[in-house]
């Protein structure tokens, strides 16, 4: 007969002396259940408290009347489509998308297993609520990327159609074969069902998202609490239970609280400046990683008045810049050489081709600006941010003194003017510039999106803020690359776009921000998406030696 009772007595004595043998069975049950992403190396064993102290340098909270309450960073919520590290299209709560033949209707194919954080189901009916939701709070000022222009991402639908209860289409009059580049990531976050918000499209309460944690508390200009959302639908189950977000708006600050204990890393945008970033990894007590990112730097010119409307001088300017050298000594090698003016990590549509890429030829640069300037030497003024000021946190003046140098000998006598970003943007509205540092980080790697306001004989940097590049075949290809179906042929011209910008330095491409993190060394898992997300769902932390 079966002896229920000896059988527990057996398994309680086996379990005992597990404990003597390992100290704690809180150790064995998580080993357990070790997740795939978790690697322990010898003598290593999981925390058993999973609490994480993160610092960032900006708010990642907007609020109930925000257009996303929380930033993608903190995983509350999930998009239809996300991008990889190289910009290519991932599915996300969209497991498929296909376009019609004549290139006018997109068919979206939902997952049918996704839960938001209070139950509720996720399915077509949702997903076309927050597509009527971006279109209600189009142009709302936003903390995040300004908000969304729901034409510029959208376009004009001429009909968004729920086909079953786990697909729809968005059909259009001319085909827009961009859109899911252009809706990757926040433009197709899915942050609720109709019941979480009111007649206004703002949260009633918390926000309800699907993601792998949820929000509990928040303080702005302070932290942000996030828990594990224990009913993630998703493939990786975070290990992490709480993380507290603390904000440190200035870069020493940031640095001295990871030194100080406050903070267990610093991560998400601008976490860690280069030369910070040498310092760290000098010292046995932190780790320091840097990962691609979608920011890229640039020398932007007044094209509209003063010498810059010459064309032999702003390439005169781009051809003396050693972007190689200009990473290695001014950004100790955390960056990436600029080829173009699109963003190198885009690589379905980046220029590829030496001979249409941005180069250095200092001799002719020194014979352009000698044609340009006639022998005599110019003065003129760049203008660039603070350091560490802005969300893009690189140390402009550095730089700029790095570019006052290796310009004088084209003969330009160049004077530095440092202004808070308020101030720099309006010398940029009114003209009164001739060079400066700017920079942009992308929300997609939609080339349209990224061409078309850098180079746009209408956009706001030609038209408004004085860079006045007009070229009518550059305008006219964007206008084909914009509807063009064939994904091949489409490539090509935003290339064909690239290698005119390229030669005509409307703008001067400096390099490719990386994100850099750091963290003590019981933080494992830490790494950094392109759009400069924390992989918060692969972290854990193991006992400190």
């Amino acid at each position: 007969m079966f002896d229920s009772g000896r059988l527990r007595s057996i398994v309680a004595l086996f379990l005992a002396a597990l404990v003597l043998v390992t100290g704690s069975l809180t150790g064995l049950a998580q080993d357990a259940a070790t997740p795939a992403y978790i690697t322990l190396e010898d003598g290593e064993q999981l925390s058993g408290t999973q609490e994480l102290r993160l610092g960032v340098n900006r708010n990642l909270v907007g609020g109930a009347e925000n257009t996303w309450y929380v930033h993608a960073s903190l995983q509350v919520w999930e998009p239809l489509l996300t991008y990889d590290d190289q910009f290519q299209l991932q599915p996300k709560l969209a497991e498929s998308w296909i376009l019609s033949p004549d290139g006018l209707t997109w068919t979206f194919n939902l997952r049918k297993d996704v839960t938001f954080a209070d139950g509720k189901p996720f399915n077509a009916d949702v997903a076309l609520f927050n597509i009527e939701r971006y279109e209600a709070v189009s142009l709302r000022p936003s903390i995040f990327l300004g908000g969304i222009n729901y034409p510029e991402i959208y376009g004009a639908p001429t009909a968004i159609t729920k086909v079953d209860d786990y697909t729809f289409s968005i059909s259009y009059a001319e085909p827009r074969p961009l859109l899911p580049y252009a809706i990757a990531n926040h433009y197709s976050a899915i942050q609720g069902t109709r019941e979480d918000f009111d007649e206004n499209y703002n949260w009633i309460g918390s926000p309800n998202g699907t993601g792998p944690f949820k929000l509990v508390d928040w303080q702005r200009d302070q932290y942000a609490v996030i828990e594990r959302n224990d009913a993630y639908w998703g493939p990786v189950k975070p290990t992490l239970t709480k993380i507290e977000v603390k904000i440190y708006p200035d870069a020493n600050a940031r640095v001295s609280a990871l030194k100080g204990g406050e903070v267990d890393a610093l991560a998400e945008l601008a976490a860690v400046l280069p030369a910070q970033a040498q310092e760290l990894k000098e010292s046995s007590d932190f780790w320091v990683g840097d990962y691609v990112s979608a920011c890229n730097n640039y020398l932007g010119f007044n094209g509209t008045e003063g010498p810059f409307t010459d064309i032999r001088l702003r390439q005169a300017v781009s051809m003396s810049i050693d972007r190689n050298a200009f990473v290695n000594d001014v950004l100790y090698g955390y960056g990436r050489p600029a080829t173009s003016v699109l963003i190198g990590a885009d690589s379905t549509f980046i220029n590829t081709d030496p001979a249409q890429q941005v180069v250095y030829n200092p001799e002719q640069a020194l014979s352009l600006a000698n044609e340009a300037l006639g022998g005599e030497r110019q003065s003129v003024t760049l203008l660039f941010n603070p350091p560490g000021e802005a969300l893009h946190g690189w140390p402009y003046p550095t730089i700029a003194a790095y570019l006052q140098a290796i310009l004088a000998p084209l003969g330009l006598d160049i004077e530095l003017k440092q202004l808070e970003t308020a101030a720099v943007d309006e010398a940029r509205n009114t003209g009164e510039y001739d060079m400066v540092l700017g920079a942009n980080c992308w929300a997609t790697g939609d080339p349209d999106y990224i061409l078309s306001r850098l180079l746009d004989s209408e956009s706001t940097i030609n038209a408004t803020q004085f860079g006045g590049y007009k070229n009518p075949e550059v305008d006219s290809l964007l206008d084909q690359a914009r509807v063009e179906i064939d994904p091949a042929r489409q490539a090509e011209l935003y290339r064909q776009i690239q290698a005119i910008a390229n030669a005509e330095v409307p703008l001067a491409p400096l390099f490719d921000q990386e994100n850099i993190i750091a963290g003590t060394y019981n933080v494992k898992g830490l790494n950094e998406r392109i759009a400069y997300a924390p992989t918060l769902e692969t972290v854990y932390l193991v006992e400190r030696n």
